[in-house]
């Protein structure tokens, strides 16, 4: 088994529902946010994928969150735009793009800052 990562960084603001103080107020973030993706073989080039294809998608599917409130981009217009749901959704549409018979995403880790993260896991370890 292989595991590859690749990170990115969106700067984004979110006000928290239903956290009283100061999440609940209008705040932003340099979100990091790292994905994982896991192979049970290797490709005939030797890798699991390529990692500047790993970092495109990453990056295309979290472009959309770069400098906006992100409570009014769907989907948390709706859901509340925790880091855990962020890793969530964001490991959702991942491997709707990646996954296959031979490479999985295996998790994503959604850091506020230095200290706070959150991990959504999409395979067991």
């Amino acid at each position: 088994m292989w595991e590859i990562s690749q990170e990115t960084v969106v700067a984004a603001a979110h006000q928290l529902r239903f956290a009283p103080g100061e999440g609940e107020r209008l705040h932003g973030h340099n979100w990091r946010i790292k994905a994982v993706v896991r192979a049970n073989a290797l490709a005939s080039s030797g890798w699991v994928m390529d990692f500047n294809e790993l970092g495109t998608i990453l990056r295309n599917l979290v472009e959309p969150y770069e400098h906006v409130f992100l409570n009014e981009i769907a989907p948390f217009d709706d859901l509340n735009p925790t880091a855990e749901n962020i890793a969530r959704v964001v490991a959702d549409n991942l491997a709707a793009k990646i996954d296959d018979d031979r490479i999985k995403v295996a998790r994503v880790e959604v850091w506020e800052n230095h200290t706070c993260a959150a991990t959504f896991f999409r395979i067991a370890s």
